[in-house]
């Protein structure tokens, strides 16, 4: 986790962030982001036979509230407007409320694209955070392999 904190105190134009006791939060300087620019959150957890690093890298939490948002609105859209609907249309009424099924089906897919755009478009920048956690834990390895090669060298 040291060497991860240093490396974030270092004037470093490819990747910022915040460290909180065993967390890192990373992001892309803001200078680069974009609306669709990904978040990756490091966990490191000691071990005895070493640490157990996790990280999960995902929309800022603002987008992901809105795609929820987005398709918990559509189901609802789906399920009231479909029940509506086949009520009428089973009682022998105008069902105007059975255009919530085909509607909700391309809302649901309007939504569904706009997120794999948004993943598409976060790809190169997620790569570059995963590839900044890779090259600090590969420094860190570096750093123990010398570490340990030097104390069972005799003087």
């Amino acid at each position: 986790m040291q060497a991860l904190v240093n490396n974030l105190r270092k004037d470093n134009k490819k990747v910022t962030g915040t460290t909180l006791l065993n967390h890192a939060y990373l992001k892309i300087p803001d200078r680069e982001q974009s609306y669709w620019s990904p978040e990756l959150h490091v966990t490191v957890e000691e071990t005895e036979r070493g640490a157990l690093i996790r990280g999960v890298v995902g929309p800022k939490p603002r987008i992901w509230t809105m795609f929820m948002f987005f398709y918990s609105a559509i189901i609802v859209l789906f399920l009231f407007g479909s029940a509506l609907g086949i009520s009428q249309w089973m009682l022998g009424m105008d069902a105007p409320w059975l255009w919530s099924i085909p509607a909700s089906v391309v809302l649901w897919l309007l939504v569904f694209f706009a997120a794999k755009y948004g993943q598409r478009k976060g790809n190169r920048q997620m790569a570059r955070l995963r590839n900044f956690v890779d090259m600090i834990l590969e420094e860190a390895e570096n750093e123990k392999e010398a570490a340990i090669f030097s104390k069972t060298q005799p003087a």
